[in-house]
């Protein structure tokens, strides 16, 4: 027997009755531990997200995409530099549809975002963009 085939049946042969008290306490502790982690975590991605979505909600965008890169300094956020110098953070779907040579265009207060390219125009929703459906009133 392979030793990956006896620490496989080693796992599957475990029982957990046969460990003393304060081990089965320290098990059951983690569980909880990791539990609690995971919840905040998701619970303040969703704060994260919101945050994010508000920004991007109250902030103007109009110019044409002359970089697009990874900022080091900003926590490898994706990133485009306008023709104005101007730089944008570029959410996950604006990323994935906008290049270099397209042009970017958003509203004030609104949650559209229109990529211009040179053939077409893909207006992008940020409510699906972030899985975030308060909405906002818009002008």
């Amino acid at each position: 027997m392979s030793s990956f085939e006896k620490i496989l049946t080693s796992i599957l042969d475990f029982n957990l009755k046969k460990l003393s008290p304060i081990y089965q306490g320290f098990l059951v502790a983690c569980f909880f531990a990791i539990f609690i982690s995971t919840c905040s975590y998701f619970s303040n991605e969703a704060k994260m997200s919101k945050d994010a979505y508000r920004q991007i909600f109250q902030k103007k965008i109009s110019g044409l995409i002359v970089k697009k890169f990874l900022d080091k300094h900003n926590h490898m956020s994706h990133t485009f530099t306008l023709n104005d110098s101007s730089h944008v953070y570029g959410y996950s779907i604006i990323w994935e549809k906008a290049e270099i040579g397209d042009s970017l265009f958003k509203k004030a207060n609104s949650r559209f975002v229109k990529i211009l390219k040179k053939d077409t125009t893909i207006v992008i929703d940020m409510n699906l963009a972030f899985k975030y459906h308060d909405t906002f009133p818009e002008k």
